[in-house]
């Protein structure tokens, strides 16, 4: 039954490389002025790590309920169309999906540290999740030796206390004569504190073999996701490769990556706003 679960999982998770679909870095209009959701920096300043960190950590609460102007949708809930599975030689053969996935908590993301080098072209961080409660569809048949596996229905996974470093190679391409950034390799290393799933009509519905199935995998959740780091580390930076230039393709680096100069009056701009604020209040 070891073997039975941790390949299925290895299945999974090898073929998101190539199965992964339903969110793809959309075309919008480049912005044209700096709105209230985002953050600046000084481009050549000593705290720039911790202000591009503050930066990036701002943006989640805008991206949970999605920035239409530059056509990125809500992150609560994250939705996939499909994520396809296929083993389909030697003892074990495995085809099927999970489809119409709903992934919510992705928008309650910390930042935990960046290390960004616009001259080394790489920007390096830490984010940690909470929990990912994730909802899917699936359709799944093969045989694990001679054990037939087919099952479809309903399931559910929980993610909890997910603790993320990802490392990434970066290009500044231009476009309209504008400067962006774009992410052009990632890398994730994750450790999860604990998970918990549950695959509805597994086996054809038979509860025995279902329960067991699904009880295995939480209790032996945490060693069998470290087995399959680098696999499922490899699945999850494509899709955050694809989710941040959905993002940053479309903020020319004008607006956020600032001179000496142009940071002054930025801040200067924001205390008067402020200040505006504060008196309006009272």
């Amino acid at each position: 039954m070891e073997v039975l679960l941790k390949v299925f999982l290895l299945g999974c998770a090898t073929f998101f490389h190539y199965g992964v679909e339903g969110y793809e870095v959309r075309e919008a209009p480049l912005l044209k002025s700096r709105p209230k959701w985002l953050k600046a920096c000084r481009r050549n300043g000593p705290d720039i790590n911790d202000c591009i960190n503050d930066w990036f950590g701002s943006l989640f609460p805008y991206l949970a309920v999605g920035i239409p102007e530059i056509k990125v949708d809500p992150f609560e809930p994250l939705p996939l169309d499909r994520v396809s599975i296929s083993k389909g030689s030697g003892a074990i053969t495995l085809a099927g999906s999970l489809f119409n996935m709903n992934v919510e908590g992705p928008s309650n993301s910390t930042t935990t540290y960046s290390d960004f080098s616009e001259k080394e072209k790489y920007w390096n961080f830490g984010l940690n999740l909470p929990l990912l409660d994730i909802k899917s569809e699936y359709n799944l048949k093969g045989n694990i030796l001679v054990l037939p596996l087919v099952g479809h229905g309903t399931c559910e996974i929980k993610l909890f206390d997910t603790k993320t470093k990802i490392t990434t190679e970066l290009a500044f391409p231009r476009r309209e004569n504008r400067e962006m950034v774009n992410i052009e390799n990632m890398t994730v290393k994750f450790k999860v504190g604990k998970m918990r799933v549950k695959f509805h009509n597994l086996f054809n519905g038979n509860k025995i073999l279902g329960k067991t199935v699904n009880s295995f995998i939480n209790q032996n959740a945490v060693e069998i996701i470290d087995e399959l780091e680098d696999s499922i580390g490899g699945s999850l930076a494509i899709i955050f490769r694809d989710l941040m230039n959905n993002i940053f393709t479309k903020i020319p680096t004008d607006l956020w990556l600032l001179s000496d100069a142009e940071y002054e009056k930025y801040v200067e701009e924001r205390k008067n706003i402020e200040n505006t604020n504060k008196t309006e209040s009272v």
